[in-house]
This record gives C-alpha cells, sequence and structure tokens, in this order.
C-alpha cells in the first residue's frame, strides 16, 4: 500500500514535466505571436512612395531629416501617435509607464511622434512624452499623417478598408504598436486600457521567452 502511494505521488509529480516535454517536442506553439504584414502588402501603402513592409527612409520636412531606421536602436519599439491636448493624457502616461518600470532593464524605446505646428505653420520644439534616455518625440507634418498612420504603421483605425488583421478597432491616439527587433510589426493595444497594456506586457515576455 504504502509503495502504491509512492509510485502515484511520483507519477503525479513527473507527469506535468513529462507533459511539458512532450510538447516542447511535438506540440505547436500556441503563444508565438503573429507578425503583422509580413507576407503581404499594406492596403495603404498601394499609391504611396512607401512600397515595402520594411523601415522606410522618411524626411519629416525638419531641419534635421532622418531615417527612421537610425531611431530604433532598441530590441524593442513601441510607436504612438499622442494627443497632447487630451484631458486623459496622463492616463496613457501612466500605462506607458508601467511597462518601463516592468521591463527596467530591457532595451526598449517609446516613440512618440506628434503633429504640432504654430500659428506660422513653423514647427515647434516639443520635448519627449516621457522623461528618461528611453523615450524620443519627433515631430512631422499633419499632412503626412495618413503615411504614417495608415502606411508604415498600419493602424487598426476606423479609416481602414476591409478587415484588419488584428480585428478590432483602435482610435489612432490611443494606439500603441509594438516592433520587435527586427522592426516587425508584432501587436496593437488600446494604450488606454489596463487590459490592454497587461496584454502588451504579457506579449513583450512572449517574445523574449523565444528568443
Amino acid at each position: 500500500m504504502k509503495k502504491s502511494k509512492i509510485l502515484i505521488l511520483l507519477f503525479t509529480l513527473t507527469f506535468p514535466v513529462i507533459l511539458y516535454l512532450f510538447l516542447r517536442s511535438y506540440g505547436q506553439n500556441e503563444f508565438a505571436l503573429p507578425v503583422f504584414f509580413e507576407n503581404a502588402e499594406k492596403k495603404f501603402c498601394n499609391d504611396s512612395t512607401v512600397k515595402s513592409n520594411s523601415v522606410q527612409v522618411f524626411s519629416l520636412n525638419l531641419q534635421d531629416s532622418f531615417k527612421l531606421e537610425d531611431i530604433y536602436n532598441a530590441d524593442f519599439k513601441i510607436i504612438h501617435f499622442p494627443n497632447p491636448q487630451d484631458s486623459e493624457i496622463q492616463t496613457l502616461k501612466n500605462e506607458l509607464n508601467r511597462v518601463f518600470n516592468t521591463f527596467d532593464e530591457l532595451s526598449i524605446n517609446l516613440l512618440s511622434f506628434e503633429a504640432i505646428t504654430n500659428k506660422m505653420g513653423e514647427m515647434k520644439v516639443s520635448k519627449a512624452f516621457l522623461p528618461g534616455q528611453r523615450s524620443e518625440t519627433y515631430l512631422y507634418p499633419t499632412a503626412e499623417k495618413d503615411v504614417f498612420v495608415n502606411c508604415i504603421y498600419a493602424f487598426p483605425t476606423q479609416d481602414w478598408e476591409g478587415e484588419h488583421p488584428t480585428e478590432e478597432i483602435i482610435a489612432f491616439d490611443h494606439t500603441l504598436v509594438l516592433l520587435d527587433e527586427e522592426n516587425r510589426i508584432r501587436g496593437y493595444y488600446d494604450g488606454y486600457e489596463t487590459k490592454e497594456v497587461d496584454r502588451l506586457i504579457l506579449e513583450i515576455r512572449v517574445l523574449l521567452s523565444n528568443r
């Protein structure tokens, strides 16, 4: 009787390990994140000068124009287009700070793009959306918004024609886009929703575990 109990106990303890090793060897990884637009051209890019899914050289018509690939100097990038006039903007800042606090040592950058002009149509100087070395804010002409939002990053907004791969709609100034180390789009999230930011944090961990 005692031996039977020991055998049952051993089986109970070892079965999860055996099952895990089996699934790792023969099962599919159900937690693998998709790569958005990896094998298909973005619809809004068809009539644009931006024809590729990869990061493009894109001038913002500033005194010091830059290449987008030059600012993607981190393993993970979070892209967003905040609305500075939004009375609830602090909610977004709090959620993004939570991401940085979760991954304190991880190479991850926040890239914010703001369309800000003064009465003369000249670009204003803007400070980073969040304090710290991992946050950069860039200004862009309002006329170029569609190229950024609908082509380069393909936001799942109401302007998207047809069904977006995310199968959801997010306001463009609420949208967070996650890029991996190869600058591929790995996820879209509503930065004003705690559960969505929780999902962002979880999916960054998934990407880290699959390295």
